[in-house]
């Protein structure tokens, strides 16, 4: 009788197409946008961690080159500089009773020691179809995507329905607060309540690797959390040719093994749900009887999604050894050794909950505290709204064969910061990459096609025109 519940369950399960409408995307020259990214790879936005000394040039100088690239936009939209680098452009819309929108994008990358690359990181080379260099990817390519799309609209006298706002921090890598921190508290000083984002985040998956000829592109609606634990222990230490059993390195070697061997319990979150339900109508048996019945499935599934570490993400708060500390002799016995923990929080969860879980788990020997300032999970983004129908539309417009779903991002953009003026926020990233391609973010190589980004580019003018109407 379950059985038949559950493949009568798969056989109604119908794919809801939707609606691109009448278009025409524009035409870009693929050769002058590789051009322009080339030139802003070569301006050197490093940030690095708390460190924002003696970067004021390359910053400067990226704000110059903008404005010299992009003087369509300059004289269409107003300017305004935030905490000295960030910068927001709005374009006015017609009808000040609409809600704005916001596009967001940071200027700044993470360091590219030249090491291990077949190109200069800072070089913008062109060449094989590629753009190389630090930021072609994360997240350059994106940004000048956005303007070569606003310029060419503004080119055409373009003027949007709603007020829409680009958004170009310059601490996301950094994890401080003086860029779309920033941003967010200057939209909060003037009343202003935004009907969408638009950020970085999402992935888009060939369907082949599942054997359908079709692509996936996931949107996120929220971020997981992100939080640092110390965990400490402290014993007497002392010389080394004399140690005492247990040492505070080995009990907290035990206390790292049971917190790997007993995480958090996984939980099917909001988002992952709708991801399930919106995929499943559009792929073949037998993963679509898999995703219709995830409820009944749900053991197996999670025991499976376990096992690798991508999906479990998708479905557990993850703990992460990152850093470790103990003596700074070789024969010296600590009297304190510490590890940090870097955790991942599902929506759902609160970062006060991981660290009671963590406490009690490993018990009075070992101290648990939070380090640093971290973030919570973010609220879940609605799918049955304008913003998020409109988003699919120049999505459709773009990618035909595209079948698009949220899902939850593990990673964490700018956009966290901005929950408090805005409702609707939707991470995506228009690049058609390979596997290969997707792990040079933040490593060597990295590298983004011409193609992928003559193909963002019109994505982006499509969403400035569908979404703003």
């Amino acid at each position: 009788m379950l059985l038949t519940t559950m493949i009568i369950r798969t056989l109604l399960c119908k794919p809801k197409e939707i609606d691109a409408g009448e278009y025409k995307a524009r035409d870009f020259d693929k050769n002058l946008i590789a051009k322009h990214l080339s030139e802003a790879v070569q301006i050197p936005t490093v940030s690095m961690v708390g460190e924002f000394e003696g970067i004021d040039k390359p910053f400067l100088d990226y704000h110059a080159w903008l404005e010299k690239t992009y003087p369509l936009v300059h004289k269409a939209a107003q300017k305004t500089v935030i905490n000295n680098y960030s910068l927001v452009f709005k374009f006015t819309g017609k009808d000040s009773t609409l809600l704005p929108g916001a596009f967001l994008a940071h200027q700044d990358v993470v360091p590219a020691p030249k090491e291990g690359w077949d190109y200069e990181p800072f070089g913008g080379t062109i060449d094989d179809g590629f753009i190389w260099g630090r930021g072609t990817q994360d997240m350059k390519g994106t940004m000048i995507s956005l303007l070569e799309a606003a310029e060419k609209l503004s080119s055409e006298g373009w003027q949007p329905e709603r007020d829409v706002y680009f958004c170009f921090g310059h601490d996301e890598e950094a994890w401080t607060e003086e860029g779309a921190a920033h941003i967010c508290d200057w939209f909060k000083k003037q009343n202003i309540r935004l009907e969408y984002i638009v950020d970085e985040g999402g992935t888009i998956i060939d369907g082949k690797m599942i054997g359908e000829d079709k692509l996936f592109g996931l949107i996120a609606t929220c971020e997981k959390g992100n939080m640092n634990m110390t965990l400490t222990v402290e014993k007497a230490g002392g010389h080394a040719s004399n140690p005492s059993k247990p040492s505070a390195a080995a009990i907290l070697g035990k206390a790292l093994v049971k917190l790997d061997k007993h995480p958090m319990p996984s939980k099917w979150t909001a988002a992952t749900k709708q991801t399930f339900k919106l995929i499943a109508p559009h792929v073949k048996f037998p993963f679509r009887f898999i995703l219709v019945n995830r409820d009944i499935l749900s053991p197996l599934l999670k025991f499976v999604f376990k096992k690798i570490p991508l999906t479990n993400s998708l479905i557990s708060t993850t703990f992460a050894q990152t850093m470790l500390h103990g003596s700074d002799a070789e024969n010296v016995i600590p009297p304190k050794v510490t590890a940090n923990i870097n955790t991942r929080i599902i929506t759902g969860v609160t970062s006060d909950e991981v660290l009671e879980y963590t406490q009690k788990l490993l018990g009075k020997n070992v101290n648990v505290e939070r380090h640093g300032k971290g973030t919570e999970a973010t609220a879940v983004s609605p799918i049955d709204v304008k913003p998020w129908h409109d988003l699919n539309v120049a999505i459709k417009q773009i990618f035909p064969t595209m079948v698009t779903a949220p899902y939850m991002f593990i990673a964490n953009s700018d956009s966290r910061y901005y929950g408090d003026v805005c409702d609707n926020i939707y991470r995506f990233t228009p690049f058609l990459m390979t596997l290969d391609d997707q792990k040079r973010i933040h490593a060597i190589n990295e590298r983004v096609s011409i193609d992928a980004m003559e193909t963002a580019t019109k994505f982006f003018a499509q969403c400035l025109e569908v979404m703003n109407k």
